[in-house]
């Protein structure tokens, strides 16, 4: 049992986690069908993800740590605070991008660091699904008529 390894899937699963919570969030305040219906397939995935991030720690021989602990609390209250009120999806839209980058930003780092290859060929498959979650926020945005300007 690699515990570093695990210490690191941990924190992925506690970031799919928040994810999770934060759609939850994003599909209440929204709207707009179209958006809902594209942020509700987006927390699938990150449902999916936490699934197969928690089999993989079980399957090296660690044990899945559920729950956001007080990170992900107060994610959540500064969520809700931002898009309590706010009926505009598109802001909602927007809001949601920036999370999912700044989350996969994190699990980048995460893959550099040392894991075995079978854990590497899954941050693999769940980054790609994330970064395809960029590109369809993207098109909603623009279908929406907003430019947004990736830096």
């Amino acid at each position: 049992m690699d515990n570093n390894a695990i210490n690191h899937l941990n924190t992925l699963l506690k970031g799919e986690q928040m994810a999770v919570e934060s759609y939850e969030k994003f599909i209440r305040a929204s709207e707009e069908g179209k958006i809902k219906s594209g942020l509700r397939e987006i927390q699938h995935d990150h449902r999916e993800h936490a699934a197969k991030l928690a089999e993989r720690i079980q399957s090296i021989g660690g044990i899945p740590e559920y729950g956001t602990g007080i990170t992900g609390v107060i994610s959540q209250l500064r969520l809700t605070l931002e898009t309590k009120n706010k009926n505009d999806s598109v802001e909602i839209l927007k809001k949601a991008y920036d999370g999912e980058d700044k989350g996969i930003a994190m699990a980048e780092k995460i893959v550099k660091s040392e894991l075995d290859e079978e854990s590497k060929k899954l941050l693999d498959k769940v980054l790609s699904a994330d970064h395809d979650h960029l590109k369809s926020m993207l098109s909603l945005l623009t279908e929406y008529g907003y430019q947004y300007h990736v830096q």
